[in-house]
């Protein structure tokens, strides 16, 4: 009997200091990212308002792509996901306020990307911009810079160059546009 009552009495003050040292974990905020009409090769990632690359992953197959994140461990602030397609960015903005996300769809844009094509000895490139903005441009042949541009105008950016017949081999070009960066290798044969 006095064993039986000792147990009884050590089982209570046991179960009394567990409930009293219980460690409540906040619960996790799961977002998920889901993208539709993507192919393999495309790019997303996610970015804070300070410019420095949080994450980034290719995708890897076509059709529609989701992806769990939790951003409980993000500082409040202002982020930006931006998905890397073939001739667009789409740049969709978010915040985190106190554990908490807010896609600021409103803000969504997208940003377009240069063209750049070859036909024989010409080099063309095309850019739409929504903003009115410049496409600085600067090629190179050979590792050296042959040519320096900038294109201003409307919301269709449009610049044939001919190229030397004679200068076969690999070229680079580098554009910037605001503050995107473009760069783009091609070969003329």
């Amino acid at each position: 009997m006095k064993t039986l009552f000792l147990v009884a009495f050590m089982f209570t003050i046991v179960t009394g200091y567990a409930n009293e040292n219980v460690i409540e974990v906040p619960s996790k905020a799961i977002t998920v990212l889901k993208f539709s009409d993507v192919k393999k090769g495309h790019e997303y990632t996610i970015i804070d308002n300070q410019g420095v690359l949080l994450y980034s992953e290719t995708i890897d197959r076509n059709g529609t792509f989701s992806k769990k994140f939790d951003f409980t461990a993000l500082k409040d602030g202002s982020y930006t996901v931006e998905l890397n397609k073939d001739f667009e960015i789409i740049v969709t903005p978010f915040i985190i306020q106190s554990k908490s996300v807010i896609f600021l769809e409103s803000k969504v844009k997208t940003v377009f990307k240069p063209v750049v094509r070859t036909k024989g000895n010409q080099l063309l490139i095309s850019l739409m911009s929504m903003d009115v903005q410049t496409l600085d441009i600067e090629l190179f042949y050979n590792g050296e810079s042959i040519l320096k541009d900038q294109l201003t105008g409307d919301q269709v950016l449009n610049q044939v160059y001919k190229l030397s017949a004679q200068e076969k081999g690999d070229y680079y070009l580098h554009m910037t546009s605001g503050d995107r960066v473009f760069n783009e290798s091609f070969k003329l044969l």
